[in-house]
């Protein structure tokens, strides 16, 4: 409690000017894996149009927003727009598992909302409170516009929320722009792009390869030499792989501009609002292309402001960009010359083990309906057919798999519940869904590794590392004076504090709504 009311007044204490008219174009920005370490390494290196206006002395900088536990990126950008928890929220992360089925599938998985310009079927339904862009839809009688792009669906969704105009995402079959038909028709801007500029017709034009000359990169040796990808037309799941690296943010940017132009963003008096999701986080990258990555990003957000600028005038844009979680928390295997060590968690063997376990206990049958990001799900009837407590048998579970080689901690649901689950138990209960958690969690041990996932888990064949980086925010408001917070501020904090900055009132579940 005591640390909640050191972030409200922390807020507080940022400087508002109530007679300051609202932005007529807010530019509000998520980057997955953002880094303060690689931004200050780049920061010699960086356009003065671009991330350095938010490093500078112009804005505001929040060192840390803290998620409370580890998020994926569509679950920390539903954390953001909301300003609640994913107990509150519903969405704690891109997948969900149904054991009933033995299926995963996409958290806004939606059979009602076709798609336009592919077949996926989503919508922001699963979102189960307001978000900032619906306060602001609301809060201005639907006339401020508000859009969300990024490269992966489900960020859009995130971001867009349920009243927005348009979510859209590249589609990774096909490459083209796409949306769902719950926010209506395609804008014609991107109709027109994927039927005469479309990416697929463009992918085996590009190539990934240094901005720069290598050898100005910081950290690097002299002697570092450069890297190339490109994108052929035989090479398996090339938009997947084009998504995986700054290219991407080059071509959201592109489609970012063209709809700020052709839907008048920014124009009038009443507030538009631009989502725009970001990655700086390459698969495998190396240094000097993490390096890379940071500097084609701080191009890309210098040609984004340069836009917004021009539509709404420098005084009449803010900006806030967010650093959100990377998706996976793996890394590859190190040489087994470093004697790091390490181990194998066989998700497989665990199953095999336990459910012999169970049988020998309590009598055959399927105790145990599936496994889904070392998550166990128990077959409830069973257990209550054959009159068992299922908090009972949960513990015992649990009390099993905490014997097993790798296993660094173990809780029931009963435990995360009940607050008595983690080092930070309150973040834990928060960040957890019950409607989709799985009965008995498991951590492994950092540094070992999960392999036989039958689902091809984030954590599979990789590493396991709990080392996050911090995440940084910018904020960058019209008449608000900058200044440096260096203590964590809560996530659930944003959305409320932005809505009081352009004069909305807070997403109905933030959790920090009693800001004034």
């Amino acid at each position: 409690m005591t640390r909640i009311v050191s972030i409200v007044l922390l807020l507080l204490a940022l400087p508002l000017h109530a007679a300051q008219a609202p932005a007529s174009l807010i530019l509000n920005i998520v980057v997955e894996g953002l880094d303060e370490h690689y931004i200050a390494l780049t920061r010699p290196l960086m356009n003065p149009g671009g991330m350095a206006r938010l490093t500078g002395l112009e804005a505001t900088s929040i060192s840390h927003i803290d998620y409370g536990s580890h998020l994926d990126p569509v679950a920390a950008a539903t954390m953001l727009l909301t300003g609640a928890s994913p107990m509150v929220n519903g969405v704690p992360s891109a997948w969900v598992y149904n054991p009933e089925i033995n299926q995963v599938s996409p958290i806004f998985k939606d059979t009602k909302a076709l798609g336009n310009f592919t077949d996926e079927t989503l919508s922001p339904s699963a979102i189960k409170v307001s978000t900032l862009v619906d306060e602001l839809r609301v809060a201005t009688g639907g006339q401020g516009k508000a859009i969300a792009i990024a490269a992966d669906p489900q960020v859009s969704l995130a971001l867009a929320g349920h009243a927005a105009d348009g979510a859209y995402w590249i589609y990774d079959r096909t490459g083209n722009w796409a949306s769902s038909s719950y926010f209506g028709d395609m804008p014609s801007v991107l109709s027109n792009r994927n039927y005469r500029n479309s990416l697929s017709s463009r992918l085996d034009t590009m190539r990934w390869t240094p901005l720069l000359n290598p050898a100005v990169y910081p950290t690097l040796s002299p002697a570092s030499t450069g890297f190339s990808h490109n994108f052929p037309k035989k090479m398996a799941h090339r938009t997947a792989a084009f998504k995986a690296t700054p290219l991407a943010n080059r071509e959201v940017t592109d489609v970012a501009i063209d709809l700020i132009k052709s839907l008048n963003m920014g124009t009038d008096a009443t507030p538009d609002i631009v989502n725009i999701a970001y990655s700086l986080a390459p698969k495998g990258a190396s240094e000097i292309e993490m390096l890379d990555a940071y500097l084609r990003l701080d191009r890309d957000l210098a040609r984004l402001f340069s836009e917004a600028n021009r539509v709404a005038g420098r005084s009449g844009v803010a900006i806030i960009l967010t650093g959100i979680p990377a998706a996976s928390t793996t890394t590859a295997p190190d040489a087994p010359i470093y004697r790091i060590p390490t181990g194998e968690y066989s998700i497989k063997k665990a199953i095999s083990l336990l459910n012999m376990y169970l049988i020998a206990m309590h009598g055959n049958g399927n105790w145990i309906l599936g496994v889904y990001d070392c998550q166990f799900f128990l077959n409830h009837k069973l257990i209550t057919d054959s009159n068992l407590s299922l908090t009972v048998f949960r513990q015992e579970v649990a009390d099993f798999l905490a014997r097993m080689a790798g296993v660094g901690n173990v809780y029931t649901i009963d435990d995360i519940i009940a607050s008595r689950a983690g080092e930070n138990p309150q973040a834990l209960k928060r960040n957890t869904s019950i409607e989709h958690c799985g009965d008995v969690i498991i951590e492994v041990i950092p540094g070992w590794m999960v392999v036989d996932d039958p689902f091809g888990g984030l954590t599979d064949n990789g590493i396991v590392r709990c080392a996050a980086p911090s995440h940084p925010a910018y904020l960058l408001i019209p008449g608000c004076s900058p200044r440096a917070i260096e203590t964590p501020v809560d996530a659930r904090a944003l959305a409320p504090y932005l809505s009081r900055l352009i004069n909305i009132r807070p997403p109905a579940a933030a959790a920090t709504a009693t800001l004034h």
